[in-house]
């Protein structure tokens, strides 16, 4: 088991999200509402950044867990010109 220490209480913070989960991946935007099958191929707490393989396509996308189970599309970074 993966565990993070939170530097600024010293408790420990569990992952809600572990490598192999079935996730749910949502993206909400003026265009598109989304919901997409996924595997989480890394762990993460709620609020971190974690990839996930779509089941359709096999895709590997960047993720925000939000819960167990549950996931957003995490933002493009902005790149620089």
């Amino acid at each position: 088991m993966v565990r993070v220490e939170s530097a600024a209480s010293g408790s420990a913070i569990h992952p809600v999200i572990h490598a192999g989960d079935a996730v749910i991946v949502e993206e909400h935007t003026e265009v598109v509402e989304a919901r997409l099958e996924a595997t989480a191929v890394g762990s993460a707490v709620i609020g971190a950044e974690f990839e996930a393989r779509l089941k359709i396509g096999g895709k590997v996308v960047r993720a925000m867990a939000l819960g167990p189970g549950k996931a957003a599309l995490a933002p493009k970074p902005k790149t620089q010109p």
